[in-house]
């Protein structure tokens, strides 16, 4: 997967270079998937291409089953894409293509007003390191979705928006140090991975919504 990583970035990175050397549109944009820059290509007036790359992080509590976390969100990715425009006289566009990514969360435990981590329907004293959880998205996840700009009309500065969802069903790591097997079950730890995966999993439908001005030249 590492492999596919790398060239699918070589490849945003190249498609990026070939707008601003050709001398298309680039643009600045924000939203659901982070900040970054991209560049679009025409074909024609109905068809052409866009790539990006954007990144975010942030950190945030959240509740598990009762169980309290403190997690970081890093998104990190880049995206291909086909762009077609159904109407002439319009810069609608329907987009589908691929975002490659290395978007992670990651998390530990945080124990209650008791001094407790909560692992599965369990509780066990605080008394080393916290449980921790790594939930890794897919390296390629499909994209499907709606948008407005990249039409090639007019020179100068225009604006982008897309809306759309891409998908991908993370991978959940959950780590217990060894001084809490002893205090807990095996079945109560593999509960809490689930619990984990549950909570997770509710974002393997990703929306993305992104907001840009453009410039082409």
């Amino acid at each position: 997967m590492n492999t596919v990583l790398r060239a699918a970035t070589a490849a945003t990175i190249a498609t990026l270079a070939m707008g601003v050397v050709h001398a298309q549109e680039v643009y600045v944009l924000g939203g659901t998937l982070g900040a970054g820059i991209g560049a679009a290509y025409p074909f024609n007036s109905w068809a052409g291409v866009h790539a990006d790359v954007e990144g975010f992080g942030l950190s945030h509590s959240f509740n598990v089953s009762g169980g309290q976390y403190e997690g970081h969100l890093s998104l990190k990715q880049g995206g291909l894409y086909l762009d077609l425009f159904p109407f002439s006289s319009s810069g609608f566009r329907v987009t589908g293509g691929a975002l490659f990514n290395g978007d992670e969360i990651t998390a530990h435990a945080v124990p209650n007003a008791d001094g407790n981590y909560k692992i599965g329907n369990d509780y066990v004293p605080a008394i080393g390191a916290a449980p921790s959880a790594t939930a890794r998205f897919p390296g390629v996840m499909p994209y499907l979705g709606v948008g407005y700009g990249h039409k090639p009309v007019s020179k100068g500065f225009g604006f982008m928006c897309d809306l759309g969802v891409a998908y991908g069903r993370p991978h959940v790591s959950y780590f217990v140090p060894a001084v809490y097997s002893q205090l807990t079950t095996q079945a109560n730890i593999d509960q809490e991975q689930q619990n984990i995966t549950n909570q997770v999993e509710k974002y393997r439908w990703y929306p993305v919504v992104q907001l840009g001005v453009t410039y082409r030249f």
